[in-house]
């Protein structure tokens, strides 16, 4: 072999390999969501839910929620299409759910949404909602992506003792 084959070799060897590399980039491009979930959460302009007075002035009891967080990690946009929240079915029942409405969206950014490529989209539902659905089965939520066609699940991690909630509700008025 001369010298000139080696270099047509390392040629070819280089070529497939940078082809093999944009396969697999291609592969890996697109939307990808990432997905954070805070119940118990109080916001500023929480509802009331009531208030006392007392010597010192008045104490607010405001309703929790839980703060639903998506963000495009991926490459390219994907459209937010819709978010309900339900429960696993426990056989005996049928299905309770919440849909659009139940939620807020943050921001003014309503449903369906564009979520660009390192944008957050957020919103929030009261946890009284999420405790209905618990009554019935373990509650989630989901949310209709345009790039995929089964719904992105998301599992809240929910208070197992409502006293302490309670205690919650008042420390932050």
């Amino acid at each position: 072999m001369q010298g000139i084959d080696y270099v047509a070799w390392w040629g070819a060897v280089v070529a497939t390999l940078v082809f093999l590399w944009d396969v697999a980039k291609w592969f890996k491009s697109g939307p990808k969501i990432r997905q954070r979930i805070q119940p118990d959460i109080f916001y500023p302009d929480s509802k009331v839910l009531s208030v006392e007075k007392s010597g010192n002035g008045e104490s607010k009891e405001l309703a929790a929620y839980c703060h639903i967080e998506l963000v495009n990690t991926g490459t390219l946009p994907t459209t937010i299409m819709g978010i309900s929240a339900t429960h696993k079915r426990n056989g005996k029942f049928g299905q309770m759910s919440f849909d659009n409405q139940s939620f807020t969206p943050h921001y003014g950014k309503t449903l369906p949404y564009v979520l660009s490529p390192g944008e957050v989209w957020s919103c929030r539902l009261e946890m009284s909602g999420l405790h209905k659905l618990a009554e019935w089965g373990r509650p989630y939520i989901e949310v209709t992506v345009s790039h995929k066609r089964s719904p992105v699940v998301i599992w809240p991690k929910m208070s197992a003792n409502k006293a302490n909630l309670g205690d919650a509700k008042k420390r932050c008025a």
